[in-house]
């Protein structure tokens, strides 16, 4: 007899009875307020560019004048003559990076950097050294500027080792003084009663962050979406322990409708979806997706593809996030291919979406594969086994003029796949190794709320 066993499922899908949710008034259409009290961020870093690190004792944080970089007195030789005279009220602080970054741009001549200025003029007798490299990009900061993290969790939903609590962790050094907020939140909105108490619960949280200055937020979305339709789950309809799901927008509505005095506030805001790939491969479900996104203002949105997605491959692109996006400072697009470029074990379990909306209310939809010429060959998912025949690792190819062939190695058999680079797509340098990179992708965007009975498959 063949042993079995039965292990925890860590994949977020499955399928259940669709409800239509009882939407109060006021989720219904996701209010746009004339004018947004939008927070600035704090106006200097709290971390060295150079070492990446505070200060304390003897050494002393210099705020640039024209950036909100800092550095720090240990990674400066400033000639003990001159010290008491930096520190002078009249005297001002360039920043390593405005000085190198319109020499690199072809805006300004090579010349010594000086650092200290009075009136235009340098302030010491000779050039000033850096005792360090750079660490980080021209284009980096070293940020601590207030982030709240929360996260929407389906309940009952196992997520233990969670991989945005972990990111959490991972950011808690770099605000030593405060400023990161992290919150769970779990949600049950099968009913009408249910979506009231949730709409309490997450008010009373909101009512108590508003006094902060948040300058990011941070949302992510933890539950199941059904296998066909790619709807979300919602909870459950009753006492009875079986899930019940709701179409992607009116779940959203439900889910970060009260959230929005803290999203729309924060000069940038980001939504990461934990959920199987039915939610983005179904037509119909990403038509909604889509729309939700444009509806709810986030900065960016990311998604994942992948039938059976588990959350926990996505660590590395979180932690990348963290560092490059929200501690650097660099705008999400820009830093994308740099926080995919550690994640290929991602790669091979899922593509990535990034959903960013813009100014004049049209939508910019990404697609990022991973490519490899045997396993994923221009992001494509080759067989394990011969279809045909049913023989394994039986494939034998060939790369011609950017085409893949894979043909059986079973010559009753020789079934034939061909592998074509996809329209639009561009190679990624960031994690470019040997036979595999990542591309990316522009997809055409299609929001829209369909018709409730309307389903289509990609």
């Amino acid at each position: 007899m063949v042993k079995s066993k039965q292990t925890c499922k860590k994949s977020t899908g499955g399928t259940t009875p669709r409800i239509t949710l009882p939407l109060a008034a006021s989720t219904q259409v996701v209010p746009v307020p004339d004018e947004l009290n939008v927070r600035e961020p704090p106006e200097h870093n709290e971390f060295c560019l150079i070492c990446r690190d505070g200060s304390i004792g003897e050494d002393h944080l210099f705020l640039c004048s024209t950036c909100p970089r800092v550095m720090c007195s240990h990674c400066m030789d400033i000639p003990p003559a001159s010290v008491r005279a930096v520190e002078a009220d009249d005297v001002t602080f360039i920043c390593i990076s405005c000085h190198v970054g319109p020499q690199r741009h072809g805006c300004a001549p090579y010349l010594p950097y000086f650092g200290f200025y009075r009136k235009g003029k340098p302030l010491l007798p000779s050039f000033l050294p850096i005792r360090a490299t750079l660490e980080v990009s021209l284009q980096s900061q070293l940020s601590a500027a207030p982030t709240l993290m929360v996260h929407l969790v389906l309940v009952d939903h196992d997520i233990t080792g969670s991989c945005f609590k972990l990111t959490s962790k991972f950011l808690r050094s770099y605000f030593p003084s405060g400023g990161l907020e992290f919150h769970s939140v779990l949600f049950d909105i099968g009913t009408e009663s249910k979506i009231n108490q949730y709409q309490l619960e997450a008010s009373a949280i909101v009512e108590s962050l508003m006094s902060s200055n948040w300058a990011r937020v941070v949302v992510a979305i933890t539950n199941h979406t059904d296998n066909e339709h790619g709807d979300p789950f919602v909870g459950y309809e009753g006492k009875k322990k079986s899930y019940v799901l709701a179409r992607v927008h009116s779940v959203f509505n439900v889910l970060l409708s009260p959230w929005h005095p803290l999203i729309h506030g924060a000069p940038e805001s980001y939504l990461w979806l934990f959920s199987c790939g039915a939610l983005i491969n179904n037509l119909t479900s990403f038509a909604c997706l889509q729309q939700a996104v444009i509806n709810h203002r986030m900065t960016a949105t990311i998604g994942f593809n992948a039938v059976r997605f588990q959350p926990s491959f996505t660590t590395h692109l979180l932690l990348a996030f963290a560092e490059l996006v929200i501690i650097e400072c660099l705008p999400i697009d820009t830093a994308f291919p740099d926080m995919l470029g550690q994640s290929y074990k991602l790669g091979r379990h899922s593509d990535v979406f990034l959903l960013m909306p813009n100014n004049s209310g049209s939508l910019a939809v990404t697609k990022f594969s991973w490519t490899h010429s045997e396993l994923r060959p221009w992001g494509q998912y080759l067989l394990v086994q011969c279809p045909q025949c049913g023989w394994t690792n039986a494939w034998r190819s060939v790369n011609m003029h950017k085409d893949y062939i894979f043909e059986c190695k079973n010559d009753r058999c020789r079934k034939r796949y061909v592998f074509s680079q996809p329209a639009h797509s561009r190679i990624l340098l960031p994690g470019k190794r040997p036979g595999a990179c990542w591309i990316s992708v522009v997809v055409e965007p299609t929001p829209g709320i369909p018709d409730e009975d309307e389903d289509m498959i990609i």
